[in-house]
Parts: C-alpha cells; structure tokens; sequence
C-alpha cells in the first residue's frame, strides 16, 4: 500500500493540472475573503463579530473551492482512463481497490491540508480587514476551521468515486457540478418534496454541519457531518467495487 500511495504521490506531483486547480482554490478562498472583509470593515463590521463572520468569510472555499478540489480528483482517475495508463497501473498493482484507495489517500490528504491552512490564512486576513478582531478561539470559527478541512476532503472523494464510475472526464466533470451546485438545491425546494427529503441530499448535509445546523434536517450539525461521511464512504465503496470488477 505505501508503495501505491509514493505511485500517487508522484503521478500527482508530475501533472499540471493538480497545480491549476489548487490555485484556482487559493485564489478563490483568498480572493472572496478579502473582498468580505472589506466589505465588513466597511458596512457591518464591529467589535465582536469575528466569530460570527466566519462562515462568510469562507465562502470562497466552502462554496466554490470545495467543487474544484472534486474536479482535481475526477481528473486523477479520468485522465488515466484517457491517456490509457490505467492498464500499466493495474498491471503493476493487480489487486484494484489498493488504487483508488492510494488515490483517495493523496487527494484526500491533500484537499485536507490545503484547504486547513488557506482557512486560517484567509479567516485571519479577513478579520484583520473587517476590523472586527482577530480571533480563532470562537466556537463557530473553530467548528469552521476543523470542519470545512474535513467537508473538502470528503468531497474530493465524492469527486474520486464519481470519476472512477464514469470514466469520462466530461461526463464526470458535468454530473458533479450539476449535483453539488445546483441538483440539490432545486430538489430541496419542490413543494411537498423539498422537506421530505432534504435531510438525505448528501452535500446539502455538508453545508448544514457548517451552517450550524437547521430546523428543517432530522438531526443537528454534527448528525449531517456523519451522515454525509458515512454517504462519502458507501459510494467510494461502490466505486472500488465496480472497478474491480469491469475491465480496465
């Protein structure tokens, strides 16, 4: 396994798209924060909101940074699929689910440091421009801090699973972002549908822990944080389960 996971590492650190994409995620998180905090310390900013402003001063990473972090992992499996290394790979490490586990490993550990520190910095930064203090002891600040680390990384996974179902980097691509940005929301409000069945929708359970929790899910913040870990871990399984058993 570790000898997988050094193959990843590489693989990874060999293409340029790993690099665009974490870019794109700092630029994003960094960006919006900045852009929150000035606006803050200029229209509703005042002492004692740095822990209430948290969670909007990390919208750039929790909305938007989380989805490119996902593309990064559908193009980690994808373009093997593409490029036709897939069969090279699986010829070196027969035993199939050693892959993607190795390749949930990297990109997963990747998304979760990245996005730890781009957090702190750009949390910190906001507070400095928003005037309202510099504080990283607050419960929802450090429920953000911890948790949004924790929510990109699963969603890389999802990324991870869904590419390696597909195979195909457009399609994978397309089905993701219509699922994380869009699908979910629009299921959520239908009427006489919407309540029944937001407590289910899998993403919208990931920003329901970063929320705080809602009146409208069947269980409170940290319900939705395990209910969408345990979601995350059924479909990489089934991912791996299927790969294992078609052709390369």
């Amino acid at each position: 396994m570790i000898a997988a996971i050094n193959a990843e590492r590489i693989k990874l650190a060999s293409t340029r798209s790993p690099y665009w994409c974490l870019g794109v995620v700092v630029v994003l998180g960094l960006g919006i924060a900045v852009l929150l905090g000035a606006v803050a310390g200029t229209s509703y900013g005042s002492p004692g909101e740095a822990d209430t402003l948290t969670g909007d001063f990390l919208i750039g990473v929790d909305q938007f940074g989380v989805a490119v972090l996902a593309i990064m992992a559908i193009l980690g499996v994808t373009t093997e699929y593409r490029f036709g290394t897939i069969r090279p790979t699986f010829a070196a490490i027969p035993r199939r689910p050693r892959v993607l586990i190795a390749k949930a490993v990297v990109f997963g550990g990747l998304s979760f440091a990245v996005v730890a520190i781009l957090c702190v910095v750009a949390v910190v930064v906001a507070q400095m421009l928003s005037g309202v203090g510099v504080s990283l002891t607050g419960s929802e600040t450090v429920r953000h801090l911890w948790g949004t680390p924790v929510f990109a990384m699963l969603c890389a996974l999802i990324g991870l699973a869904v590419g390696a179902l597909v195979r195909h980097s457009a399609g994978a691509v397309a089905i993701m972002l219509v699922w994380m940005l869009a699908l979910e929301r629009i299921v959520s409000v239908l009427p006489r549908v919407g309540e029944h069945i937001v407590s289910f929708l899998p993403f919208l359970n990931g920003w329901n822990f970063l929320a705080g929790g809602s009146d409208t899910f069947h269980w409170n913040a940290y319900g939705s944080l395990l209910y969408f870990a345990v979601f995350t871990l059924v479909l990489l399984a089934a991912a791996i389960a299927v790969t294992n058993a078609r052709d390369a």
